[in-house]
């Protein structure tokens, strides 16, 4: 009889113990901010001009997301010489919660909660800082906010209004 409550107290400590390092680590990227190198992409005339002009964003957002786009997400044969092929995404957490971010834009001002002018400085916003975060080495821990804030674009939001980011 001892020994089981023995185990037990030593099982219920192991369990506490694991939930507390859970909540610290939960909290390491709560609270957590990132600087990331500037990256100037800007869109040239040419690409402004070819950009869709009924774009939700503008087409500044538009041709940033579209180079984005182009570095995220590469189309692989699956066997050499076959015509089929599969998707690959390239830091995939940040090119997802750019897509949530710009979908739950899209449903605020739809639904009136924002301006289309302030949603589209937001998702410039966001676009900069994912270019940025996407050239960066030390982007892991800004990838697991966003893989733990996914659902909520709010929250996507927040964690990219904790990026500083620094000119050269």
């Amino acid at each position: 009889m001892c020994k089981k409550v023995v185990v037990f107290l030593m099982l219920v400590g192991l369990c506490f113990s694991m939930s507390a390092n859970a909540a610290d680590k939960t909290n390491e990227t709560a609270n957590a901010t990132w600087t990331f190198m500037a990256v100037s992409i800007k869109p040239t005339a040419e690409e402004l001009a070819a950009a869709d002009p009924d774009a939700d964003f503008g087409k500044e957002a538009a041709c940033l997301f579209e180079k984005l786009q182009n570095l995220c997400v590469k189309r692989v044969p699956v066997v050499p010489g076959d015509p089929t092929t599969r998707i690959v995404f390239s830091k995939g957490d940040i090119f997802k919660a750019v897509r949530r971010i710009g979908k739950g834009l899209e449903d605020d001002v739809k639904d009136k909660n924002i301006s289309g002018e302030d949603a589209s400085k937001k998702m410039t916003h966001v676009l900069n800082v994912a270019l940025a975060a996407y050239y960066s080495e030390d982007s892991k821990s800004f990838e697991k906010a966003l893989r733990t804030s996914k659902k909520d674009h709010n929250k996507l939001l927040a964690v990219f209004d904790r990026v500083s980011l620094t000119n050269y």
